[in-house]
């Protein structure tokens, strides 16, 4: 009887255990890099679609774009580690005939190449037990939304379904977890150019909606990044016609032309994988004029043009 509970509690034990491990069996291979002693990292996050920032000398900065993972290395002695540390990734660097464009005691900012293309990185040497990488393997970008062609998407259980806005459409395997529709409603927008503040109120036929790109599990894709998915509508909206009024790190704001009437989106980020849009149909009778709230110089309101942050 008690072996049979000793055995019971250990299957209890290692459940959790075994859930974390087929977590990460997701997730594509790592570059081939070695960690110091060998001893294996973590994968705490990969996306089909990210950026890191390299610091070159003085402030000069560049950015990598493409499947990103970052990886922690944990170790039990904590006897003057970082520098170990260091010391074994600018000799795997240099082994391998990359490139350091930066380095101090607490990061290294590097490139090396392998047999499937560049790989950027930066270690951030957080404590003298652990470390942290940061990678991108280089690759272009592939969008995946096309506004004006009919969406392929569905409502999550227990939401009514209700009209979409035009000519937008969704990431693939996304679902709509949450909608709201107003016939007339109104929401005001701001962005700037150069040195003023724009503000416009914007009236119409309202929508509201939260989308959630969900995996094979059901569960939400967190390998869609904020960025992917803001990159996807950025160029959707280029190509079909549209103009960026704002682009920000986890908001994108444009607007799309329509027969005696304009679209106005804001994309909103949440969490990777799950984001929000609202969109106001405004017809040309209701047309409004922007506020310019402040200027340092005058600038013409019909010759700005938009800034992209």
């Amino acid at each position: 009887m008690k072996t049979r509970i000793c055995y019971l509690a250990l299957a209890l034990f290692m459940l959790p255990v075994t859930r974390g491990f087929s977590q990460t069996e997701n997730f594509p291979e790592l570059p081939a890099l070695k960690s110091f002693k060998g001893v294996p990292g973590k994968v705490t996050k990969y996306n089909n679609f990210n950026y890191i920032d390299i610091q070159e000398e003085g402030q000069k900065t560049r950015q990598a774009m493409g499947k990103y993972w970052e990886v922690f290395y944990s170790y039990d002695s904590v006897f003057r580690q970082k520098r170990k540390f260091q010391e074994f990734m600018l000799n795997q660097i240099a082994e391998r005939n990359g490139k350091v464009f930066f380095k101090d005691t607490t990061q290294v900012h590097f490139v090396i190449h392998d047999e499937q293309g560049n790989i950027w990185g930066r270690m951030v040497l957080s404590t003298d037990k652990s470390y942290r990488l940061r990678l991108i393997r280089e690759s272009a970008f592939t969008s995946s939304v096309a506004f004006d062609t009919k969406p392929v998407i569905r409502f999550a259980e227990f939401v009514d379904s209700i009209a979409l806005p035009p000519r937008l459409n969704y990431l693939p395997k996304a679902i709509i977890a949450r909608a709201q529709y107003s016939k007339f409603d109104h929401q005001e927008f701001s962005w700037t150019i150069k040195d003023t503040l724009i503000r416009q109120k914007v009236m119409g036929p309202m929508w509201e909606l939260k989308i959630e790109v969900r995996n094979s599990q059901n569960q939400i894709d967190k390998q869609v990044s904020s960025v992917e998915i803001l990159e996807n509508y950025y160029r959707a909206c280029m190509k079909s016609g549209g103009t960026i009024i704002r682009s920000r790190p986890r908001e994108l704001i444009f607007t799309l032309p329509m027969k005696e009437a304009t679209l106005w989106t804001r994309i909103m980020i949440s969490l990777d994988g799950v984001y929000f849009v609202r969109s106001i149909l405004q017809s040309d009778k209701d047309k409004t004029t922007p506020q310019r709230l402040y200027a340092t110089q005058n600038i013409p309101a019909d010759s700005v043009k938009m800034e992209v942050h």
